[in-house]
């Protein structure tokens, strides 16, 4: 794996992110979380799944703006497909998963952290953003619904009609995040609320999420409307609405 890293504890899989200073999603990164989730889901010997963080302050800063901002309409439908299916593949895994968010966490990482079970985050002044809104993106319908059900229906409207970005203490109180930790003790206390969860009958906790889930979002996404998603994404992504404030984006990051 070039852009994350794998280990096994006591039965718990920790995804760590590690690609540049901003753990930017680019296809090459959502085809590794892929293949790590999916090994997670066939082994019997894992039992619950921990993603966070190697770079200091950083969970995940979204969409790499460099090079997926730069994609052509062909190879935007084909990575926002991948990110599609490992969005579904996430909220869906029978086994329990941990943000472990210790750091800031923008667009694309908070669409993730806010596909798993539960939530950490470290104590400080540190943010929790969906953005995508201020950038004319419009996301796919049932991946909204599904993040909308875990966080309370004000908050809700504030992260996607608003693209609100809440600091650490505020994203706690507002039900993003279930715990707010010290820094340097994400990864230890990620762990154990995995270990906690997958300490719960297997079957009884996968029917559990599974009603959950599809209580939500609805069920796993058929490769169809996965298809679909992607077509109606990029019709958008190409506009000149969105065009226009994802330039602006681009802009302001040049400058500083």
């Amino acid at each position: 794996m070039q852009h994350i890293t794998l280990d096994r504890e006591e039965g718990v899989l920790v995804i760590t992110l590690s690609r540049g200073k901003a753990n930017a999603l680019n296809c090459e990164m959502v085809d590794e979380l892929q293949q790590a989730l999916n090994h997670a889901g066939a082994d019997d010997r894992t039992h619950g799944v921990v993603i966070t963080s190697g770079v200091p302050k950083m969970f995940c800063g979204g969409f790499d703006v460099q090079e997926v901002f730069a994609y052509a309409p062909e190879k935007l439908q084909t990575y926002m497909g991948h990110f599609i299916r490992l969005f579904d593949t996430l909220r869906t895994l029978p086994k329990p998963t941990v943000a472990g968010i210790n750091g800031h966490s923008y667009g694309g990482g908070s669409i993730l952290a806010l596909a798993c079970d539960e939530r950490l985050m470290a104590e400080g002044d540190f943010q929790f953003a969906l953005n995508e809104v201020t950038l004319g993106v419009v996301l796919p319908s049932r991946m909204v619904q599904a993040m909308a059900a875990v966080v309370p229906g004000p908050t809700a409207r504030q992260m996607f009609l608003e693209g609100h970005a809440w600091r650490a203490q505020a994203a706690q109180q507002h039900g993003i995040v279930e715990e707010l930790v010290p820094i340097n003790n994400v990864r230890h206390r990620a762990l154990t609320v995995a270990r906690q969860l997958a300490s719960r009958p297997p079957r009884a906790f996968a029917a559990h999420k599974r009603a959950l889930v599809e209580a939500a979002g609805g069920p796993p996404y058929t490769p169809d409307e996965t298809a679909a998603m992607c077509v109606e994404f990029s019709a958008v992504w190409f506009d000149e609405e969105c065009q226009c404030y994802r330039d602006l984006l681009v802009s302001r990051l040049q400058t500083k």
